[in-house]
Order: structure tokens, then sequence, then C-alpha cells
């Protein structure tokens, strides 16, 4: 998705994944509904460390994204800045989570510094790298075992577009609210053939496992 086709689409998901393949490193996953009409952004992130007591800090995330123009030869960036916390923007709880992502025009891959209150004070994750996953990612999708993987496919779509949802009827957004009814309503439509095609596979390896 370049720059100018992303206005076109008026609705997309993203899902990235932020971080470092050294040992100990945290982990970010970023899933969001990027809205066009307002360059707005919705979604969650879930940050995991494989420390003792090992991280694992889910919150729900809204912000905004700007186009950076630049004078050629240097290619033009998009600067999506987030915040999260338990609830989205209409609780009351605390900020525990602060982004700062420059993607290219293509929204594939750029370097990312993010912020997280764990409990105790705030952690700065400075300068890594943010790569565009194939499919909306999550904690429970990480390794998942076939026979699982619908209903994972159901509470991913949910965990994506329910906070959107919710944040669109607090405000009133009736063109916001069409848009991501359309959308999710598509989702819904394809997780049979989702479904199916997962059927598939797992036949397939299991025909494979047994040569």
């Amino acid at each position: 998705m370049s720059g100018s086709n992303s206005q076109a689409e008026g609705l997309f998901p993203l899902s990235y994944r932020i971080g470092t393949a050294q040992d100990g490193a945290p982990s970010l996953i970023l899933n969001l509904l990027v809205y066009t009409p307002d360059q707005s952004v919705r979604g969650g992130s879930t940050i995991t460390q494989a420390v003792n007591p090992p991280l694992n800090l889910h919150s729900d995330v809204w912000g905004q994204y700007t186009y950076l123009t630049v004078m050629p030869p240097s290619a033009s960036k998009i600067l999506i800045t987030a915040q999260g916390n338990q609830g989205g923007p209409g609780s009351n709880s605390i900020i525990t989570f602060k982004l700062h992502l420059v993607v290219g025009e293509n929204w594939k891959e750029g370097i990312a510094n993010y912020q997280y209150f764990n409990g105790h004070d705030w952690v700065s994750v400075n300068q890594v790298p943010a790569r565009l996953q194939e499919s909306v990612q999550s904690s429970s999708l990480s390794t998942p075992e076939l026979s699982g993987q619908y209903s994972a496919v159901n509470s991913t779509s949910a965990a994506l577009y329910g906070g959107p949802i919710h944040g669109a009827i607090a405000s009133g957004d009736l063109a916001q609210m069409k848009s991501l009814h359309r959308v999710a309503t598509q989702q819904l439509e394809q997780l049979p053939l989702i479904r199916t095609a997962l059927d598939a596979a797992k036949a397939e390896i299991k025909k494979q496992e047994r040569r």
C-alpha cells in the first residue's frame, strides 16, 4: 500500500512485529486498523519478554498517522504516533504505552521507539526494527495448533475490530461506523473459507508427515 493508494482503501488492518532477535529483548506485536478519512489508528498491542517474572503486557491502542514529505532523492515516510491503556481512550485507566513508529510509504517496515509502564517504572525501547506481517498476529496465533486456528482467527478479528467499533459508536461518527460495519462483515463472511483452507492444510500436513 502506497501513500496515494491508501486513501482509496478507507479502512485496512496492519500488523507489525517490532523488536530484535536478541535473547531476552522485548518483543512487541502491534495490530492496528487504519482509518484514512481522519488518518487515525485503533487496535491493540502485546509486549512480551522472557524475563523473571515474564512480561506480558496488553494494551488498547489509539492514535494518528501523518505523511512526512521530504525532498528527493530521499523517500517520504509515514509517522504513526499512538498511546495505550486498559480499556481505550474512553476509560479512566492510566496510559501504559506510548509509540512513535516511522515506516515507508508502502507501510512494510520501519523503525520504532516505544515506552511501556511495567507497574513500577517506565521502560524505553528505542530504534528497533518494525516489520509488517502477512496477517494479523496475536499471542494466541504465534505458535498455534492447526485444530485451534479457526477459533484464533475469530478471537483475533474480534480483538482487532472490537475496539474501533466501540470507539466509533462512542464518538457518534456515522461514516466510520458504516466503514467498520462493512469491513468487519466482510471478515466474518470470509471465516468459513478460512476454515476450509485450514482443514485442507491440516490434511496435507498429515499426508506429508506419513511419507
